[in-house]
C-alpha cells in the first residue's frame, strides 16, 4: 500500500486534543495552511494529502474501502475529524468504518449526497453534475477553473479568498474519482449510525452545497455562516477556529474509544516511571536479561540508516546498539520524561534525538525508520491496533522492528495471592496474544514470534513488591485500591504467596513474547 503524504504539526501549547483535516475535490492539504497557527493553539493537527493530490501518489486500488483504509493506517489512533466538502464524506466513511478512531465530525460544506434525485432535492441537479463531468474529461483545466469560481461565488470575500486558495496539483484519475465519490456516495441512510457527535457548517451562499440543509441534517450543533461560500473556512477562519475549539470542549468529552478496553492512564504510567528513573537500574535484572536477549535476535540484522529504541527508558541498551551499528542516527523514544531526563544525561554519547512520546501515536515521520528495537515497554499499550498502524507508518519499506514484551500470565503468582486477600486489582493487566496477531495481521506487517518464561525468586512479597516499585511498575489500575495495604492485608498476602514457594525462594513468572517484525519492501 503506497504511503500517502501526511504531516502532523504538534500543539504549540500543553493542548493534547488530536485533530485532522480532510481537503475537498481537486485541492490538497496545504488548503489548510492559513489556518494551522491559530489551530496549533489547541489542538496537535495532522493535514494528509488524499490519492493523487498534493503530494500524494495513486493508490494500485482506488475503491472508497481502500482508500479509508489506507488513510486509517497514517492518522491517529483517535482524533476530532474535520471534513471539507468531499472530505466530509470521506470523513463520515472513516467514521462509519472504524467508530473508536473518531472522537468527533465537523463536516464543512458537505452534503449527505451531492447529486440530486427524487428522493433528494437539497444538491447539485444530476444535468449540471454531469455536464460538469463531461467538462472535465474534454477540457480539465477549464473545468478546474471553472470549479473554483463555483467555489467563491456568493462569497462576500471572495477575492481576497481567490488569493488564498493553493495551487494544487491533482492527477487526473484523481479527480475523476473525486466525481465518482461525490456521485455515488450516499449517507442518508448511514448518517443516523454515526457513533459520535457531529457538528455542520455551511455557507449561506454556497453555490454547491445548499444552507437549507442546516434545517434538514440533525446535528449536535449546526451553523451557517452568513456571506460565506463553499468555502466558509477560510471566509471566517477566526469564527470557524473558535468554533471548532468549543465543540470540542463541549460535546467530544475524554474517554475511552469504543471497543477499546482502557484499565488505566498513560500519564499514570509516565508518572510512576518518571519518579523511579534514579532506581530503575539498580532493581532492573529481569530488564536487562530480557534486551539482552532481544539484542542477541540483531546478530544478523544489515546496519540501518535510522534505529529507534521505542521505551529507552534510562537508556541500559544504547551503548550496545551504538556499538553493534555505530553509523546509525540513533533516536531515543519514551513515554516518561524523568526516564528520558536520565536516559540523556547519562547516554549522550550514544543517542543523536531524544522524543518524548506515545507509541500509540508516535511523534516520527512516516517511513523513516529502518530499525525499531523496543525491550519491555510496550505492554504498557492497551490500544494495540493503534500501536502496530503507528510502528507500519514510522517503519521504512523493508523495514524491521524488534520487541519484547510481556503476556498475560505475568507475574499470575502475585496477582493470584492477592485474590485471596481482596477483590481489588493489584497486579497490572497485559494484552492476550490473539488480540496482538489479530492487531499485527491488520497492519499489513509480518511477525514471528518466540515465547519465554523468566523467573525470579524472593525471600518475602515485601523484597517483590519493593522491587517492583524501583522499577516504577507501581499500581495504576483505575479499580486499584486507595491508600496503603494495612498490616493485616500484608499478613494475609504473604502467607497465600507462601502456597507459590519453591526452595529458591518465592517465584515472580514473567510471560514474555519476543516478536520479529517485517514491513514488506
Amino acid at each position: 500500500m503506497s504511503a500517502l503524504y501526511r504531516e502532523r504539526l504538534p500543539s504549540s501549547s500543553d493542548a493534547s486534543a488530536e485533530l485532522v483535516l480532510l481537503h475537498g475535490w481537486g485541492s490538497c492539504s496545504e488548503i489548510w495552511r492559513p489556518l494551522l497557527p491559530a489551530l496549533r493553539a489547541n489542538f496537535s493537527v495532522t493535514i494528509i494529502d488524499l490519492p493523487g493530490c498534493g503530494r500524494s501518489p495513486l493508490l494500485a486500488d482506488m475503491s472508497v474501502e481502500s482508500v479509508v483504509q489506507a488513510l486509517l493506517a497514517q492518522l491517529p489512533a483517535r482524533a476530532l475529524y474535520v471534513g471539507w466538502s468531499l472530505g466530509g464524506l470521506l470523513a463520515g466513511e472513516l467514521a462509519l468504518a472504524e467508530p473508536q478512531r473518531v472522537s468527533g465530525l465537523v463536516r464543512l460544506a458537505s452534503n449527505l449526497r451531492f447529486v440530486a434525485n427524487e428522493q433528494w432535492s437539497l444538491a447539485m441537479p444530476g444535468e449540471d453534475f454531469a455536464a460538469f463531468y463531461t467538462g472535465l474529461l474534454e477540457q480539465p483545466e477549464k473545468t478546474r477553473k471553472r470549479f473554483n469560481t463555483l467555489q467563491l461565488q456568493g462569497d462576500v470575500s471572495a477575492r481576497a479568498l481567490r488569493r488564498l486558495l493553493p495551487l494544487c496539483h491533482a492527477e487526473p484519475e484523481a479527480l475523476r474519482w473525486g466525481l465518482d465519490c461525490l456521485r455515488e456516495l450516499d449517507q442518508r441512510e448511514t448518517y443516523a449510525g454515526l457513533s459520535c457527535p457531529v457538528m455542520n457548517i455551511y455557507g449561506s451562499d454556497d453555490a454547491l452545497v445548499p444552507a437549507a440543509l442546516a434545517e434538514t441534517v440533525p446535528a449536535a450543533r449546526s451553523l451557517c455562516y452568513a456571506g460565506a461560500g463553499h468555502i466558509p473556512f477560510l471566509s471566517q477562519p477566526e469564527q470557524f477556529v473558535s468554533d471548532i475549539i468549543l465543540f470540542e470542549k463541549d460535546y467530544i468529552a475524554e474517554a475511552t474509544p469504543p471497543g477499546i478496553e482502557r484499565h488505566f492512564e498513560k500519564r499514570d504510567v509516565a508518572r510512576s516511571f518518571s519518579r523511579a528513573a534514579n532506581s530503575y537500574d539498580r532493581a532492573a535484572t529481569l530488564q536487562r536479561r530480557v534486551a539482552d536477549e532481544l539484542f542477541r535476535l540483531l546478530a544478523h540484522q544489515r546496519a540501518p540508516q535510522t534505529l529507534v529504541d521505542l521505551g529507552c527508558g534510562t537508556g541500559y541498551s544504547l551503548p550496545a546498539l551504538r556499538q553493534r551499528f555505530n553509523d546509525a542516527q540513533l533516536v531515543g523514544v519514551d513515554l516518561a520524561e524523568g526516564m528520558l531526563a536520565y536516559a540523556s544525561e547519562h547516554h549522550s554519547e550514544d543517542c543523536q534525538q531524544w522524543v518524548c512520546g506515545d507509541a500509540e501515536d508516535l511523534p516520527l515521520a512516516d517511513a523513516r525508520v529502518d530499525l525499531l528495537f523496543s525491550s519491555l515497554s510496550l505492554q504498557w499499550c492497551e490500544n494495540v491496533s493503534a500501536l502496530f498502524s503507528e510502528i507500519d507508518r514510522v517503519l521504512a519499506p523493508g523495514g524491521k522492528a524488534f520487541i519484547a514484551t510481556l503476556g498475560p500470565e505475568t507475574l499470575f503468582e502475585l496477582r493470584e495471592a492477592w485474590q485471596n486477600v481482596d477483590g481489588y486489582a493489584h497486579v497490572n493487566r497485559f494484552i492476550p496474544r490473539q488480540a496482538l496477531d489479530t492487531a499485527i495481521a491488520a497492519s499489513g506487517l509480518r511477525v514471528q514470534w518466540r515465547e519465554a518464561t523468566e523467573v525470579l525468586y524472593y525471600p518475602t512479597v515485601t523484597a517483590l513488591t519493593r522491587e517492583l516499585k524501583q522499577l516504577g511498575v507501581s499500581n495504576v489500575n483505575r479499580d486499584r485500591p486507595q491508600g496503603l495495604a494495612s498490616r493485616k492485608r500484608l499478613q494475609a498476602l504473604q502467607q497465600a504467596y507462601e502456597a507459590f514457594r519453591q526452595p529458591a525462594g518465592l517465584p515472580a513468572s514473567y510471560q514474555v513474547w519476543y516478536l520479529e517484525l517485517d514491513k514488506q519492501p
